[in-house]
């Protein structure tokens, strides 16, 4: 069998190792043997490797043959075309022209055995539902025109969250064609479902989207929503001021008692003053760190109260969140407890 592996190479997107085309010979000459015998149900999974580990006509072109003889009449005529339409190299193989002439004769009897399959789905506008034949999902461009498809019995199934599945069967004859219609059917069982954004008809005010749910109109807001942090800020901001405050009062308090004990020298203090001296460090670092939170939140909640926008919904309003603080004192602990 001359399969001209050794003689031409066509263009491949990676140049096969010398295993690949080993092996490749080997499952084409398997592969055509079993045509050769009428077997070609077995013969296309040979010749289908064989052509992915190293591509020629004549692998190829058995293969569509192959595909045609068992009823995929689509795929097998393609794979012919594309045989038939291949620029072989300046000095091709006998056995590459040949492969070309016995294409071209199997390709012009199987075009006549082609069918086409219109498939038309009734659905609300909108609704981009998946389409399947035999198992097998297609493109929504395939929709509503003649799709080539093989002779012989389909079936066709539609369905879309929210909707009922629907599924018919067909047969095609040889070279004839044949329609189908599928209607998706809302299931009250899902719950309704808004279809794709931006699929509205014409006649659909905004607002709406199909013949099910509904979508606000662009640039709507939660009433409330814009202002919510704001007052939340604003009372972490009242929170952290009072709480600077308290320890602030704690440092004062806690630094007269100090100068009492140490007198105009700081450098000769008790040491039953140490603890007063830690206090007043820690006192004085809490008062910092109220004063700097407190500033910050309460300053951003009134930029955002302030360029808060006015509700557009029809919703109905909502309390803004208030805070709640208590301070508390101990003899050993001072603090703040509160929500927000």
């Amino acid at each position: 069998m001359a399969l001209g592996f050794s003689t031409s190479a066509f263009a491949q997107d990676q140049a096969p190792s010398a295993g690949d085309v080993a092996l490749a010979r080997s499952l084409a000459a398997e592969g055509i043997q079993l045509a050769d015998q009428g077997n070609c149900a077995a013969a296309i999974d040979k010749l289908q490797r064989a052509e992915t580990l190293y591509h020629a006509p004549t692998i190829l072109g058995r293969l569509g043959e192959c595909q045609v003889a068992t009823g995929k009449v689509v795929a097998g005529s393609e794979n012919l075309q594309r045989v038939v339409r291949e620029s072989l190299p300046a000095k091709p193989p006998k056995a590459f022209i040949d492969a070309q002439a016995r294409a071209q004769k199997v390709l012009d009897s199987a075009l006549g055995k082609v069918a086409k399959l219109r498939i038309h789905v009734d659905m609300p506008s909108g609704i981009k539902p998946i389409v399947k034949v035999d198992g097998e999902s297609i493109s929504l461009a395939a929709l509503d025109v003649d799709r080539p498809a093989d002779p012989g019995s389909h079936h066709v199934e539609a369905s879309a969250p929210g909707y009922r599945a629907a599924a018919t069967d067909t047969t095609l004859r040889e070279g004839g064609t044949g329609a189908v219609t599928l209607k998706l059917e809302i299931d009250p069982g899902a719950g309704a479902v808004a279809p794709v954004p931006g699929a509205m008809s014409a006649s659909e005010p905004p607002g709406q989207v199909g013949a099910v749910g509904t979508l606000p109109p662009a640039g709507a807001e939660t009433k409330g929503s814009s202002k919510t942090m704001a007052y939340v800020l604003l009372g972490v901001g009242g929170a952290g001021l009072v709480v600077g405050s308290i320890f602030g009062v704690v440092a004062l308090g806690k630094k007269t008692s100090l100068d009492n004990a140490c007198g105009n020298d700081k450098n000769h203090c008790p040491l039953s003053a140490q603890g007063d001296i830690d206090s007043i460090h820690s006192a004085a670092t809490g008062s910092t760190i109220g004063f700097v939170v407190g500033g910050l939140s309460a300053g951003v909640g009134a930029i955002l109260l302030l360029t808060a926008k006015p509700a557009t919904t029809g919703a109905a309003p909502e309390h803004p969140a208030r805070a709640s603080i208590q301070p508390f004192i101990g003899p050993r602990s001072l603090g703040l407890t509160g929500t927000f």
